[in-house]
């Protein structure tokens, strides 16, 4: 950001806002400027929030302040997704509690900082599955998984990351709290009239969609993983609409 002055401005108000740790200390930023890869860029801060009411509280500040916000798990990316000019906000710490696990429905609901190889663990006396595996399973973590659609070794017979996720919570950039899930199309079009955010996405990428269904379907690299752009091709015709599947990745 700008000036020493509105910097602190900043961290005083994260500090009156958010329950969880606000860094802004040189050793700080300089242990969050690398990942995995070969990068090196120093952040603007480090958040490590609770809950998801301290990242609401801390997007609402920083958006007011004009200062973008960078997600993090693990910091296994190779090739510089989790470090950038930005406050870094670090789910790894606190927010890594495995919720709920519904064996008998075939799912678990967790929190953005849960290690793979944790819900792993959590899964196998259920005789469940998180179908991918990447070589940094027991510290990379399922935001970042699905930030990445990770894949791994055993993707072609269990899937990507998109594969294996279903419905997130989320918060748009406005910080408006929000549910992505299947949706039918006769509920979509209850949720397009809607004048609030989620409203225009239920009207906006549903026309995208359809209107570049024949180029996707061309140009798309037919390939089993690909982190180019949004998952056009994730919304078949006619079916329900799954907005989960556009932020996978």
């Amino acid at each position: 950001m700008g000036s020493a002055p509105e910097t602190q401005a900043l961290v005083q108000e994260l500090r009156r806002a958010v329950r969880g740790e606000v860094r802004f200390d040189a050793v700080s930023r300089a242990l969050y400027s690398t990942d995995a890869s070969i990068y090196e860029i120093e952040p603007i801060g480090v958040i490590l929030p609770r809950d998801a009411d301290d990242v609401q509280a801390a997007l609402e500040a920083t958006r007011r302040a004009g200062v973008p916000v960078l997600p993090r798990g693990g910091g296994t990316s190779l090739a510089g997704q989790a470090v950038g000019r930005a406050v870094v906000m670090d789910f790894s710490k606190y927010m890594n509690r495995i919720v709920e696990v519904h064996a008998e429905a075939g799912w678990a609901r967790v929190q953005p900082g849960v290690v793979r190889s944790d819900l792993a663990a959590a899964l196998a006396p259920h005789k469940m599955i998180f179908g991918p595996e990447t070589s940094t399973a027991n510290r990379a973590t399922i935001g970042g998984m699905i930030g990445n659609n990770s894949s791994g070794s055993r993707s072609i017979v269990y899937g990507k990351t998109i594969d294996s996720v279903r419905s997130v919570q989320a918060l748009l950039a406005g910080g408006e709290a929000v549910t992505f899930g299947p949706v039918e199309p006769e509920e979509v079009a209850v949720r397009a009239r809607r004048e609030d955010a989620e409203g225009v996405l239920y009207r906006r990428i549903p026309e995208i969609v359809e209107r570049t269904r024949d180029e996707v379907g061309r140009r798309f690299p037919k390939v089993h993983r690909r982190v180019g752009g949004y998952n056009l091709d994730a919304f078949p015709p006619g079916g329900p609409v799954n907005l989960a599947k556009l932020i996978v990745g």
